[in-house]
């Protein structure tokens, strides 16, 4: 039987070689024998995805059943002129985040401090709620002084500080209610840390993006954690956040298109280099699509120094990576099937971060994911403030 870790740990894109196929060769005769539209169909609903891997996994469904949380899902009733100038579906997440709060702001907090704000579209719509106090922290100044003008007209007192929190820390205080809404990464590890050594109160937070600013291996913040720690790297980490849910039809195309070019020039330039070896590459943006294979190949080959002639030939190379595209696709299928479960322990661990700082952590989720899949919301509050 296989340690359910061993089918997570490594990416078909690197190596197609994984170490579960030689342990579970109908799983992965299984996922390469999938029609086009069956993949589609998995990579679209976790739920059928869930259900495919079951049949092959031994102890798979004890881990599935350990990942529902509560639902916390009311949509709160704001002025619809509030949202002048946010786009749709980040409205549609202000208000679904704003509904899993109390009507009426907590005692002691007297201010709305919403961190890393940007504009703090967010921060604006819950002290307009609330009728209380703003203070936005927001490292752009123009960001910053937008965000004030917008939030004149509805909010009674509002201030902003301009500043990186990553270098400067933030001193919250006991009329602090702290709020953040998909803070990535070291952003959101930064204001645990500054906000469990303080005075303020509460705590509403929705991470997202627990890679950003990663160099190397994640480091648990909870001691918890730490004991158990899945010593996981920058990739791994990556698996939690890889899915496209929200993006448009074209954009996953677009997407797929620069990994399959990304996936020749890994070829190329094995061939070119003479080593059997993956070489990681930065990221592209989707838009380089329409430029073609040839000037995606060249523009990673520029970025890492590697010298393609002018006459060489590509075309056997993107045959090569559109099978073996198709292919990684479909194997990839195994270690997306533990995004949530490896999503929910780096949040676990930012929870119990919290408890040992002698508090009281509530884990929901805050919205449907076609909303967003980043929907798990944290709640803290110190053990000496009341519900």
């Amino acid at each position: 039987m296989c340690h359910l870790s061993v089918f997570w740990q490594g990416s078909a894109f690197c190596d197609p070689d994984l170490p579960w196929r030689r342990r579970c060769g109908s799983l992965s005769e299984a996922c390469l024998q999938l029609t086009d539209d069956a993949l589609e169909e998995l990579e679209r609903d976790p739920d059928t995805l869930h259900g495919f891997l079951s049949d092959f996994i031994p102890g798979y469904p004890d881990l599935l059943a350990l990942l529902p949380l509560e639902e916390c899902t009311h949509t709160s009733e704001l002025p619809e002129r509030l949202g002048t100038g946010v786009p749709g579906r980040k409205w549609t997440q202000m208000t679904a985040f704003v509904g899993t709060l109390p009507g009426t702001m907590p005692t002691p907090a007297q201010t709305v401090v919403d961190w890393c704000s940007g504009k703090s579209h967010l921060g604006r719509a819950l002290a307009h709620h609330w009728q209380c106090a703003l203070h936005g922290i927001e490292r752009q100044p123009t960001l910053c002084a937008q965000g004030a003008t917008m939030a004149a007209p509805w909010v009674k007192a509002v201030t902003f500080s301009c500043k990186d929190v990553l270098r400067q820390p933030q001193e919250f205080f006991a009329e602090d209610f702290v709020i953040a809404l998909h803070a990535c990464g070291d952003l959101h590890r930064e204001l645990l840390r500054q906000w469990r050594d303080s005075d303020s109160p509460y705590l509403t937070l929705v991470p997202c993006c627990y890679q950003l600013w990663l160099d190397d291996v994640f480091v648990p913040l909870s001691q918890v954690a730490q004991s158990n720690d899945l010593v996981l790297n920058k990739n791994q980490v990556r698996l939690a956040v890889q899915e496209m849910v929200t993006s448009s039809e074209r954009e996953r195309r677009q997407s797929r298109t620069i990994a399959q070019w990304r996936m020749a020039f890994d070829l190329i330039q094995q061939a070119l280099r003479g080593v059997d070896e993956y070489l990681p590459t930065p990221s592209l943006s989707y838009h380089m699509a329409a430029q073609g294979p040839e000037n995606v190949i060249r523009t990673l080959a520029g970025k890492k120094n590697i010298h393609i002639p002018a006459e060489f030939d590509l075309c056997p190379y993107l045959e090569r990576a559109e099978r073996r595209f198709a292919a990684f696709r479909r194997l990839q299928l195994v270690a997306h099937g533990f995004r949530r479960a490896l999503e929910l322990w780096l949040v676990l661990d930012l929870a119990l971060y919290l408890e040992e700082g002698d508090c009281q952590v509530e884990l929901t989720t805050f919205c449907s994911r076609d909303i967003t899949p980043r929907n798990i919301r944290i709640f803290a509050r110190r053990n000496h403030v009341g519900a």
